[in-house]
């Protein structure tokens, strides 16, 4: 061997030992690693755009070290066992920074990955890293502490079970969301979300709140009015390091054990209405209605919008506002404006959105409004059949009766003949069937209308038996004052006393009553009371009793259901007669497991690779896991969440099947894993990556779209993109995961985008072509018929049966007729002004539609009921 071959054989030993040296193993930094799509400032005390701001992406930023050892020349970012980021290095770094952008929430394990050659590769010790979003997916069922006196009932299909929960909850009551009794209802209205504004009706402490928490944002906007409540005091059931905390954290992971309970935010309410008096301008209509679009891709926990406007043409908190001709008008067209929002959202995300609106219950709150006319936007109107009387007024009577009392004359129940004065009466007297009954009159849907029970009593001092009309009815005296009490009995401002206040030290818990008070019920009125004689205290309240007849009255005119204000005055006795009254005890419904597990994984054959799997139950259930696979595969570990799958000896790439399974031990829910296997290649013969198909795209001009390249490498090699973009795009980011901004156009536009992915030595070049749609063109493109084959995604349209579709998510195969992720588009289809038949809206009696190729028409009221298989409809 002469001196070149020994130089040469040295140098080739001496290369083969660096390459296959093992990399250091990476350390991650000590800094918590937490993200979140709102970000919230945990300790400002700032106005609410400083203290929240919404992102589309997280910036991933993860500092590492490796002190010994050789280093490495490139990095890989797991979470879990899931590849996620991966690049190149320096050869031989020992520290660096990692950065990219990530659009998915989850709590995980973060691991690093140091790798040398591109193959072998030394892993970091995990650690925890939380992504945030209000959707709630990074949290675990939000762990309960009801009172055991609520009764686990469930909830009643097409029945509303609702209550109010308010924001200030949480100081003196000491309630937050683990107490409420979620488990019985449908609906919770969040009190209260505010208008900036003119506010002239707060005072004090809630004033200055509001006034700094509307900083920098314009009139009629909506804001959070207690932030350290909302998003930032650290409470029960929710990790305190999370990077959203406060009430809408536990509500975030309420809605994970209860996925089908309604959250809806409730805006306005007494002391917060006087902006709605601006609203007879649509400018500031428009205003608000875009701020709430905002609010809830902020905080998509929420489920729609309630409108509490106390109230339209007037009668509300501050007497000088308030135009009973133009304020119904303007309510009617802040229904439609709301509901078009909605609709516009549903499309976007694919949810469902609920409209409702608490409504004052007097008749001369009723006529200002036409509501048949509002409820044709409305799912619910939330009537407060609640605060007939109460201290404002010397005046006694039933607070939240159901009929008029014992003592109240025909006359003066049903509105006709003269008042004390002389003068004719102006309308009936105050009670919950009354205000049902004119609503009824107003052709409002019955199903729309939801009755309201009180959690909580009004009262008065003063009333003694001397006072009375009529012997021994408390209902006949006049109140000296409003009642008098401390916060341990309830009382939490004069006059108003919680229910279960009521029940510890008026009623006891015999029901006999105790402290010197009497247990009374007027069996005409369907109204509870308790009075005290010898002190003069009188309170009216609903009790269970009464709120079983107002059940009862809802199935009787075949209601919406029943509601309370508010839930943390209860000690579960009125929730629970909600229930009786609507029907008793229903089986409560399973909540099937919800499973999550990666779509694919990627494994050289004869090697074997680690799957997880991860699971929550609604319900609590204890779950189990099994596993199955293809022959050629094996299994290790197949009882539990995380397997090894270890892949057969194959010649060329291929792909097998495995399946993962959860059981509540009543229902397994399953999902595929497609196992991809690469063959060794021959002879150390380098291939090209080969890229995944790039789809076409289509963004209006001034949007954005992500476009996410995959690309696999058949020796595992390091991949590295680059891009060719040209003008009339912006492309921002790096890497495989990108966002293209478009540019403004003349007309629609195609561009011809470009990404070429190498491994170092060879490369893979994809085209794609984006059109980019003027805005302001009136050509609408071209559509094709429905094809039962195709895949059709959010936004595409298909013409089926000469009517035009719009897709408002993913489908194959689902015929657009039968609406579910298709919305019909087109105009009339025939000469009589027939549309086609869709699921979402909402027919009245005579109302005409097409639906697979035939016409119907319905006899009443529906929504939702197919044609050709509901009484509702008759063929024509």
């Amino acid at each position: 061997m002469n001196i070149k071959q020994l130089t040469a054989a040295i140098g080739a030993v001496l290369f083969s030992s660096t390459a296959i040296a093992a990399p250091s193993t990476p350390s991650i930094n000590w800094e918590p690693q937490q993200y979140s799509f709102v970000e919230v400032d945990l300790e400002g005390n700032g106005s609410y755009k400083q203290l929240v701001t919404r992102v589309e992406q997280v910036n991933i930023n993860i500092q590492w070290s490796a002190w010994s050892g050789d280093g490495g020349d490139s990095y890989k970012v797991y979470f879990d066992d899931m590849l996620v980021n991966e690049g190149t290095l320096a050869a031989g770094s020992k520290t660096g920074t990692i950065s990219f952008l990530y659009d998915k929430a989850g709590r995980h394990t973060l691991y690093v990955e140091l790798c040398e050659g591109g193959t072998t590769c030394a892993r970091s010790a995990g650690k925890p890293i939380v992504i945030a979003d209000t959707d709630g997916s990074h949290l675990a069922p939000l762990p309960m502490n009801v009172n055991s006196n609520n009764r686990d009932i469930g909830v009643k299909q097409d029945l509303v079970t609702g209550a109010y929960f308010v924001e200030w909850g949480i100081y003196g009551r000491d309630f937050d969301v683990t107490n409420i009794p979620a488990q019985n209802l449908s609906h919770i209205l969040y009190g209260f979300i505010p208008i900036c504004g003119p506010n002239d009706s707060l005072t004090g402490n809630p004033k200055r709140s509001l006034e700094i928490a509307c900083a920098g944002t314009q009139d009629f906007e909506v804001v959070i009015h207690d932030p350290w409540a909302a998003v930032q005091k650290a409470l029960p059931g929710v990790d305190a390091n999370d990077p959203i905390r406060g009430t809408y954290s536990q509500l975030m992971a309420l809605k994970q054990r209860y996925p089908d309970l309604k959250i809806l935010p409730s805006v306005g309410g007494w002391t917060l209405s006087d902006p709605f008096s601006s609203f007879t301008d649509k400018a500031n209509r428009d205003i608000f209605v875009a701020s709430m679009e905002e609010f809830l891709k902020t905080w998509k926990f929420y489920d729609g919008v309630d409108i509490d406007w106390e109230y339209p043409g007037g009668d509300g908190a501050n007497k000088s506002i308030g135009d009973p001709i133009n304020d119904g008008p303007a309510y009617v067209a802040l229904m439609q404006e709301l509901r078009a929002m909605l609709d516009q959202l549903e499309a976007e995300t694919g949810r469902t959105y609920e409209l409702t609106s608490a409504i004052g219950a007097g008749y001369d709150k009723i006529e200002d409004v036409d509501y048949q006319a509002a409820s044709q936007y409305m799912d619910y109107i939330f009537a407060m059949t609640y605060d007939f009387y109460g201290a404002w007024s010397g005046v006694t009577g039933h607070q939240a009766a159901l009929y008029c009392g014992e003592h109240i004359s025909a006359g003066e129940c049903n509105g006709t003949g003269l008042d004390e004065s002389g003068e004719p009466r102006k309308g009936p007297a105050y009670t919950t069937d009354n205000a049902v009954q004119l609503l009824l009159a107003q052709n409002v849907p019955s199903k729309k209308i939801v009755v309201g029970a009180a959690m909580y009593g009004r009262g008065w001092e003063g009333v003694f038996p001397t006072g009375t009309t009529i012997d021994g009815n408390p209902m006949t005296a006049t109140g000296s004052g409003p009642l008098k009490g401390s916060n341990a009995q309830g009382v939490w401002e004069d006059g108003v006393i919680d229910y279960k206040g009521i029940k510890s030290f008026m009623i006891g818990t015999d029901g006999m009553g105790v402290n010197g008070f009497e247990v009374g019920y007027d069996d005409q009125a369907q109204g509870a009371y308790v009075w005290n004689r010898s002190t003069g205290k009188l309170i009216t309240y609903d009790n269970a009793k009464s709120v079983i007849a107002k059940g009862q009255y809802v199935q009787q005119y075949n209601l919406g259901g029943l509601f309370a204000w508010e839930i943390d005055g209860d000690n579960g006795d009125i929730l629970n007669a909600m229930h009786d009254g609507l029907g008793g005890v229903v089986q409560p419904v399973n909540n099937k497991p919800v499973l999550n597990v990666q779509s694919t994984v990627t494994v050289n054959a004869g090697e074997s690779v680690s799957v997880s799997a991860t699971a929550t139950d609604a319900d609590n259930d204890v779950l189990t896991f099994s596993w199955t696979a293809a022959a050629q595969l094996s299994i290790s570990g197949e009882t539990t969440s995380t397997v090894a799958i270890t892949a057969p000896n194959v010649s060329q790439d291929s792909q097998f099947a495995a399946t993962v399974n959860v059981s509540d031990g009543k229902v397994t829910v399953s999902k595929a894993i497609v196992v991809n296997v690469l063959a060794p290649t021959s002879g150390g013969e380098n291939t090209a990556p080969v890229i995944n198909t790039l789809a076409d795209i289509t963004l209006e001009e001034g949007a954005t779209a992500t476009v996410s390249v995959i690309a696999t490498d058949a020796q595992n090699d390091v991949l590295t993109y680059s891009w060719s973009v040209p003008a009339g795009l912006k492309r921002v980011g790096d890497g495989a995961n990108i966002n293209l901004e478009a540019d403004a156009v003349a007309q629609n536009t195609d561009f011809t985008v470009s990404v070429s992915v190498s491994d170092g030595q060879v490369s893979t070049t994809q085209n794609f072509t984006v059109t980019v749609t003027n805005n302001d063109s009136t050509t609408p493109p071209a559509v094709d018929a429905w094809d039962a084959s195709k895949v059709y995604v959010k936004g595409d349209t298909v013409v089926f049966n000469t009517i035009t579709y719009k897709a408002k998510w993913w489908t194959q195969g689902n015929s657009p007729d039968l609406g579910g992720p298709w919305d019909a588009q087109s105009p009339p289809t025939d000469g009589e002004g027939n549309r086609a038949w869709q699921p979402s809206a909402v027919y009245n009696s005579g109302d005409k539609v097409i639906y697979q190729g035939n016409q119907y028409q319905a006899k009443w009221w529906t929504q939702g009921d197919k044609p050709d298989s509901a009484s509702v409809w008759q063929l024509l």
